[in-house]
Order: structure tokens, then sequence, then C-alpha cells
């Protein structure tokens, strides 16, 4: 049996990530406001799935928000 995960929220947008994909040295860019709240939620979904993640909070096309690097 397969267990969908929850969505992350953004700001009152919901996005899902494709965990299955991040392999290590990629990377993904969410935009959102409130950076650290971010970053925190993601290292704590990647850390449960036995993933080391980097966030960076960054400007990239004119958005704020945070790039994740998956280092391990």
């Amino acid at each position: 049996m397969v267990k969908i995960e929850k969505p992350l929220e953004i700001e009152g947008v919901q996005v899902q990530i494709e965990w299955l994909k991040f392999r290590i040295g990629t990377s993904f860019f969410l935009p959102c406001i409130d950076h650290d709240r971010m970053a925190a939620s993601v290292v704590k979904r990647a850390t449960n799935r036995g993933f080391r993640v980097k966030t960076l909070a960054r400007i990239e096309n004119g958005m704020w928000g945070i790039r994740v690097w998956r280092i391990a």
C-alpha cells in the first residue's frame, strides 16, 4: 500500500513534492514569504524520508522563496 503524503501548504497554496524523484545533487524552488517556516517544514519532511537537504532563502525570477538541495 502506497501512503499518500499530505501536500505542503505554502501560504494557502498546496504543493505536492515528488520526493521519489528528488535525487542527490538536484534542487527545487518554493516561492514563499515566510522562508524560515517553509524551510523548517521541508527539512522535517526530508528528514522523515532519510534525506539531508540544504535550504537557502533567495529571490528567483522576481519571487522571494527558498531553494532546496538534496545533499544526501
